[in-house]
């Protein structure tokens, strides 16, 4: 689930990792807990493989549970977490940049891969220049309601879009979760209330069975 940006975008200055020597970051994002839901770092592969080896080891056994992002905005703290919702894909530099032989690596939650439909929870990530512009915006908003109606217990009809998704953001169910270098939307619809809401919205007349 890598981030690419796109040609010509500006690109957030790197960020230094003081817990991880050798780590740079462009790219991080966490919830409203400072809970790590995405990371893109470069580094050294020695570098990249201690880092990830410490998320899962105990803090006693030299292992990291949180560590701290410097960068011009100032400091932002991370907490890791459980290390097992989060999944790791590398890449490696061509040895030829001026850079040297660098290993980039991607982290992030299962949820941005596929939804938990057990506790109805889902995360879209996308790049904060989408939604810079309508067209950008309006991809956001089809793949953020297919991401909905996909992960909700209640059938949601393709013309209910706009009005669901205004309706559950509303109630605290979709919330934007802006980052460095990556955006997001976090989707809970675990609550009991998402089928009352629905319900409500279709005697209100405010959801037709037809567009």
């Amino acid at each position: 689930m890598p981030i690419h940006h796109q040609p010509g975008a500006e690109r957030p200055a790197l960020m230094t990792l003081p817990e991880a020597s050798g780590l740079f970051a462009d790219a991080v994002l966490t919830d409203e807990g400072r809970n790590l839901l995405f990371l893109s770092v470069w580094g050294r592969d020695t570098a990249i493989q201690e880092f990830r080896a410490r998320l899962s080891l105990p803090v006693r056994e030299g292992g990291l549970d949180r560590f701290r992002m410097e960068g011009e905005a100032g400091d932002l703290f991370v907490q890791v977490g459980n290390p097992d919702r989060l999944i790791g894909e590398s890449g490696r530099a061509p040895s030829h940049s001026i850079f040297g032989s660098l290993v980039h690596l991607w982290l992030y939650d299962r949820l941005a891969v596929a939804p938990d439909r057990a506790n109805r929870r889902a995360l879209m990530l996308h790049r904060p220049e989408e939604a810079e512009n309508p067209v950008g915006q309006a991809s956001i908003r089809r793949r953020l309601w297919t991401l909905v109606a996909d992960t909700c217990h209640v059938p949601l009809l393709s013309h209910w879009q706009e009005t669901a998704l205004g309706a559950f953001e509303a109630a605290g169910w979709i919330k934007t979760l802006p980052g460095i270098g990556v955006s997001a939307h976090l989707v809970d619809l675990g609550d009991d209330e998402v089928e009352d809401l629905v319900t409500r919205l279709i005697r209100g007349g405010r959801l037709a069975a037809t567009g």
